[in-house]
């Protein structure tokens, strides 16, 4: 799947047109930016993926127990694409059934290189994994969650790791009453608190943190740019 033409034309017209932006979506996007070519298209090489892991709706809930095998769920594959210009993107990848298999479909483009930079931060027999309403990243590791940047921190309310039974009851505390299908969710209040879905996605907006994200519409690609704000969801 990287390496289709879908891919390559997506990233490549995506840093063309972030190039000189100084979007804040990572690492890469203070680099230096070279002049676009004529065609708004960047040369660009892309990392093996690495996965991304997210809450899973039945442990925010409390109806699966508090287990590592519980906690957490595949959300994406996510590969870093480093332009000749020097600035990066993260490139993100969501799967879905197809012919009776699996197969893995573009979901977007996000500026910067956190997501990948995050998730490569698994150390011995550990899981890093998002809770993306607060922008938070942590670690998992047997039964306790060590936050990994300053928002996971507030998210443990200050505490350098807690036991994976008390990190269950603030997430559930947190989300248990907005999750799809909800009261919450029905009023359109913050989105409801969505998870990446089982079914084949058309590529869309994967935004977040302010960063710039890529969105197909019609052929086209469409540059948007997401403020970054609270979560509603707390």
């Amino acid at each position: 799947m990287l390496q289709s033409t879908q891919v390559h034309d997506t990233v490549a017209r995506f840093l063309g047109a972030t190039a000189n932006d100084g979007a804040d979506g990572g690492s890469g996007a203070a680099a230096p930016m070279a002049t676009e070519p004529r065609d708004g298209k960047q040369a660009f090489t892309l990392n093996a993926p690495v996965a991304l892991y997210e809450l899973a709706p039945q442990f925010v809930t409390g109806n699966a127990k508090p287990t590592p095998g519980n906690a957490v769920r595949l959300s994406h594959l996510a590969s870093l694409a480093n332009g000749a210009n020097g600035h990066k993107a993260t490139v993100l990848l969501s799967s879905g059934a197809t012919g009776g298999g699996k197969s893995w479909h573009l979901a977007g483009v996000r500026d910067g290189d956190g997501d990948v930079t995050y998730a490569r931060q698994t150390t011995g027999p550990s899981t890093v994994f998002a809770e993306p309403q607060i922008h938070a990243w942590y670690r998992l590791k047997n039964d306790t969650v060590e936050p990994l940047n300053r928002e996971a921190a507030s998210g443990l309310r200050g505490k350098q790791a807690v036991t994976l039974t008390a990190y269950q009851k603030l997430v559930h505390d947190r989300y248990a009453d907005k999750l799809p299908g909800s009261a919450y969710d029905r009023k359109g209040l913050a989105g409801g608190y969505g998870l990446a879905s089982s079914e084949p996605p058309t590529p869309l907006l994967l935004g977040g943190s302010g960063a710039a994200a890529a969105m197909l519409a019609g052929g086209a690609i469409v540059v948007l740019r997401a403020k970054r704000r609270r979560s509603q969801m707390s």
